[in-house]
């Protein structure tokens, strides 16, 4: 599978390949039999049948194997529907007041039977999906006497589930258990998912910043990891990451190919020209393989703690009380002897390590998450997003570090 995605993944050579293999070549077959020409055509058309569905089944048979998961095609979604566009100084950014994006889609997650999820959200006026519906709006400059939570982080903190109880994050459980103690007051959402901390370090600089919050949660981890672990690290990231502007026109071309409901298709298809961001953005805006056998990751540990610690020196500057968290990762059963979660795993627990020294260093409030919070299929729904159970004893555990006066 490897070798197919290397192979097909360049948008000049995939499509050659594929009309070699199921136009040029069914020509040769048939040519070689030598029959009338109606015959020729009737043959042509039953050789390209047959090769398609012999590649439908190999496909879905090893996809099966080598990922021990059945392939599920991916949606196709307008370009003008598309909420990610470039953005000069980030790889990405969430189009201000983007209507949703797509009606509620129901989530598969490999720890929950649960009925989930991914609720018709918009985003705001500085790009984020904020507030119950998520285009509630962060006012600037801060109205007078409103008491400001902003939460930063990947997608842990972006993203929402909704069930038949509601819709939930942990910034929106946070406000619910504030609101019970201070009215004027709100949590706005400042995740985003695949940032990294330098990302998070640039948006808090150019935007977040700007709306003077009170107070800044940090939970942030896990996707710096795939920097540490390319080759060639430099500290700014230019080794692993590129801008959304470099493949966007590819989203442009998808969107104009029609949706083909067979699975070896749909996938050499998001290859070539992706159609639905929420599954080829981390590709779109990455380069470089993630090489598991790299041992050391301390140039990566160093940029990541360098990351935080200028946010915490900009909120210091600004009189903005910062509340760090440790990052849960849950090594659960079904991938506990996977080589690739357990080096995840470890590098995660070298960045909680950086987060409580940077707490202890600044004289700043720590959120020990990762130990506080049990790590079990109630409160997660993968290795790193929690479940709704997960979201509340977060936001529960973070609110007893936020003082009110």
């Amino acid at each position: 599978m490897k070798i197919l995605s290397n192979l097909i993944k360049h948008s000049f050579l995939g499509p050659i390949i594929f009309l070699f293999a199921y136009l040029i070549i069914p020509i040769f077959i048939t040519q070689f039999f030598n029959l009338t020409n109606l015959s020729n055509k009737i043959f042509y058309i039953i050789v390209v049948i047959l090769f398609i569905l012999i590649s439908e089944i190999i496909f879905i048979f090893t996809y099966r194997v080598i990922n021990n998961k059945y392939y599920n095609k991916q949606s196709k979604i307008p370009f003008k529907k598309i909420i990610v566009s470039p953005h000069p100084n980030l790889p990405f950014i969430l189009k201000k007041n983007s209507p949703p994006m797509v009606e509620k889609t129901k989530l598969n997650f490999r720890l929950s039977e649960k009925n989930y999820f991914a609720p018709a959200l918009s985003t705001n006026n500085l790009g984020y999906i904020n507030g119950p519906d998520g285009g509630r709006d962060v006012l600037i400059p801060k109205p007078k006497g409103l008491f400001r939570v902003n939460c930063l982080g990947e997608s842990n903190t972006q993203y929402y589930l909704s069930d038949e109880n509601g819709t939930y994050s942990w910034p929106l459980e946070l406000e619910k258990i504030l609101k019970k103690k201070k009215l004027n007051l709100e949590v706005n959402n400042c995740g985003t998912g695949s940032y990294t901390s330098s990302d998070l370090l640039v948006r808090f600089l150019l935007q977040v910043a700007d709306t003077s919050p009170d107070v800044l949660v940090i939970y942030q981890g896990y996707t710096d990891i795939r920097t540490y672990l390319t080759k060639g690290f430099e500290s700014d990231y230019s080794h692993s990451r590129k801008n959304l502007g470099e493949e966007y026109y590819k989203y442009y071309f998808g969107s104009l190919l029609p949706y083909v409901p067979l699975n070896f298709i749909n996938y050499i298809q998001n290859k070539w020209f992706p159609q639905n961001h929420r599954y080829s953005l981390i590709e779109s805006i990455s380069q470089g393989e993630i090489d598991v056998n790299i041992i050391d990751v301390q140039k990566g540990l160093l940029a990541y703690e360098r990351n935080i610690q200028n946010i915490i020196t900009i909120c210091k500057a600004r009189n903005i009380e910062v509340v760090l968290c440790t990052y849960c990762y849950y090594l659960h059963e079904k991938v506990k002897d996977s080589k690739i979660h357990k080096t995840y795993e470890n590098i995660v627990n070298e960045e909680n390590n950086i987060m409580k020294k940077l707490s202890e260093n600044n004289k700043i409030k720590l959120v020990d998450a990762c130990k506080l919070i049990p790590k079990n299929n109630k409160n997660f729904v993968d290795v790193a997003h929690f479940s709704p159970e997960g979201m509340k004893l977060l936001a529960n555990i973070i609110s007893e570090k936020i003082k009110l006066d």
